[in-house]
């Protein structure tokens, strides 16, 4: 059956991917031409970022969840990022990760699933990041894969988990600025695979993000127009909703003091 991370590499131009994957995707390319920009502006926000994180946050220690197959994107890494683990559902995608992302120095990789967080957070990659600092999480489309309970119950544990201060980095695929029959149908057809998709609304993702503090005034953006907080206060330029591909929402929420 086609796989979600392979079908992804396929339509960001990538090798790692079969024929199911490629058969797949076209499917999903009949409905929706704009899902190879799509992956590519979802992809190019990882790096962005990371940079975000270390520079502008002073957070050098980054757990990402979801970390999909190795791509030119991800394979960059900045220097500042002290230590980074990787984490993926797929067993396939985990050891692409451990020989390719996980090499250098402070980098490790985990198999591991959003239905068993508080194990995976337990795991020894992660006890060894250092908890009386703030961490950084990517959480970059994997919520689009899990229902509401799941996606509920993994931003509460993770909030209850991360240290003071600590920044989580949120897209997330929705149907905001397309057609509502567009995304239905790619619903139906990767439920008809067998893999549940959610795409959801602004308001959906508001009441996901309700426990935690918007790290800026902004709030949700389409990923093809954020900008990092220090941009915050500038008169950002608008996208026609025709001419933005990303289908998605990015965000930088953070746990703040849980002391207060």
């Amino acid at each position: 059956m086609p796989k979600v991370a392979r079908v992804q590499d396929y339509l960001d131009g990538g090798t790692d991917n079969y024929i199911v994957d490629r058969e797949f995707a076209q499917h999903l390319l009949a409905v929706a031409t704009w899902l190879p920009p799509s992956v590519r502006i979802n992809r190019a926000h990882g790096p962005r970022i990371l940079d975000c994180f270390t520079r502008e946050l002073g957070i050098d220690q980054v757990i990402d969840l979801g970390c999909g197959l190795p791509h030119d994107d991800n394979l960059r890494l900045p220097d500042a990022v002290r230590r980074i683990v990787y984490v993926d559902s797929d067993s396939v995608v985990e050891g692409h990760a451990r020989m390719l992302l996980a090499e250098r120095a402070g980098t490790a990789s985990l198999l591991g699933d959003l239905a068993d967080l508080s194990n995976l957070l337990a795991a020894a990659p992660i006890e060894r990041l250092d908890r009386d600092r703030p961490i950084g999480v990517l959480l970059h489309d994997v919520l689009p894969w899990v229902d509401d309970d799941m996606a509920r119950t993994a931003m509460a544990t993770l909030h209850e988990w991360l240290p003071p201060g600590s920044v989580l980095s949120l897209t997330h695929a929705t149907g905001d600025f397309a057609p509502a029959r567009q995304l239905a149908r790619l619903s139906e057809i990767y439920e008809e695979a067998g893999i549940g998709f959610w795409p959801r609304t602004k308001d959906a993702l508001d009441a996901l993000l309700g426990s935690w503090s918007l790290l800026d005034d902004r709030g949700l953006v389409s990923t093809a127009t954020w900008r990092p907080p220090s941009t915050s206060a500038a008169r950002l330029p608008s996208m026609d909703a025709r001419f933005d591909h990303s289908h998605a929402y990015a965000v930088l929420v953070t746990t703040g003091d849980r002391t207060t």
